[in-house]
């Protein structure tokens, strides 16, 4: 069995979509007859199944961690391939020092961190720390992932690496409730997924004050923040507080009865790596409305979904034609589009991609 190491600084449960596409890559892994994977963090939950390290007191906000740093140098020897996901932080920092010291190929899935909408946030420390370590462990990489095409084309203006490949997030369609239904109490619309400016939730509200049915409610569901204090202050001046909300986090059966039960779901989002709730409404037969800006295929345009820029206007113009659909066109879009993303964003279909990456690396 080869054996391939997942370098990450947080599995516990609130790391969110990066930790579902890390579970459902090394399970997959796992049920091949010739990758052994093992997943090393500094957070995990109590039962995950995986190697986890303390950080140590010093340098703690980049997750140091004396004993993570002696275990990977004692293993190093041992692996086939190592594969870093996320980039700033002292676990990927010392896995690729190893890996270049021992001469182990090592991939890295940056998930997003370095799209320019990132980079702008904390501007001076990420633009330092880019130039002090990053831009190293990046061209000694053997391989840079992306997740989109928008993404594949960043990394390369960034790195001018020579081998970026490009594999989207993928779903368990298999592991959805199949025996899902549209029978709602109420028409809503509903958006699912962190609550953050990057989402696009407020010009989503500013669509709510210009949208045609003014009885439709639009269900937000997340844990709050104080984010989503300003955006309940917002529902506030634009007077839509009877007509939103606030539901709060919500999983298993519940949260899928959500999505098949939604009018259309909507993800708005200035900036997204794929976005697997949108994914997730999909396999539940729901229409879903989101933006370019995620780096899904065009083509969910002529498959069910609708495909937008994140501005007021189209955001409003594509949820006054989704509220217009009967329920006979419901169902076709949501059908279709479910289709789409079964065959082009499914772990059933597309996860051997990741076997060829690896294998590909293994075999020089």
């Amino acid at each position: 069995m080869k054996k391939i190491y997942h370098i990450t600084e947080d599995m516990s449960f609130n790391s969110g979509g990066v930790r579902t596409v890390l579970v459902n890559l090394d399970t997959y892994l796992n049920n091949t007859s010739v990758l052994n994977s093992t997943i090393l963090s500094n957070f995990k939950e109590p039962n995950d199944p995986y190697i986890d390290f303390n950080p140590s007191s010093r340098l703690k906000m980049w997750n140091y961690s004396d004993e993570y740093k002696n275990y990977i140098s004692s293993q190093i020897s041992n692996l086939d391939v190592l594969h870093l996901h996320g980039v700033f932080m002292h676990p990927q920092f010392t896995a690729s020092k190893q890996a270049e010291k021992h001469n182990v190929p090592y991939i890295v899935s940056p998930h997003g961190m370095l799209e320019p909408w990132h980079l702008k946030d904390k501007q001076l420390k990420k633009g330092i720390y880019l130039k002090l370590f990053l831009e190293k462990i990046l061209s000694n990489s053997s391989m840079l992932h992306a997740i989109t095409p928008l993404e594949k084309d960043n990394l390369f203006k960034l790195t001018k690496h020579k081998n970026i490949f490009e594999i989207p997030n993928f779903i368990n369609y298999s592991k959805i409730p199949n025996h899902l239904t549209y029978n709602p109490n109420e028409e809503y619309i509903l958006y699912l997924g962190r609550i953050h400016p990057k989402k696009g939730l407020d010009i989503l509200l500013e669509s709510m004050t210009k949208i045609e049915n003014k009885k439709i409610k639009l269900k937000i569901v997340g844990e709050e923040n104080l984010y989503s204090n300003e955006l309940r202050t917002k529902c506030n001046n634009l007077l839509i507080n009877n007509r939103v909300e606030f539901v709060g986090s919500v999983f298993g059966d519940e949260k899928y009865a959500l999505y098949a039960n939604a009018k259309a779901f909507v993800a708005p989002s200035f900036s997204e790596a794929i976005g697997m709730v949108n994914l997730e409404a999909a396999i539940c037969k729901t229409p879903v409305i989101t933006t370019f800006n995620t780096g899904i295929n065009p083509d969910w345009n002529i498959n069910g979904g609708l495909m937008i820029n994140p501005r007021v206007d189209e955001l409003t113009n594509a949820i006054n034609l989704a509220l217009s659909w009967n329920e006979t066109e419901r169902f076709e879009r949501g059908g279709l589009l479910s289709e789409y993303v079964i065959n082009n964003y499914s772990w059933e279909k597309k996860g051997y991609l990741w076997t060829d990456i690896y294998n590909s690396l293994i075999n020089k």
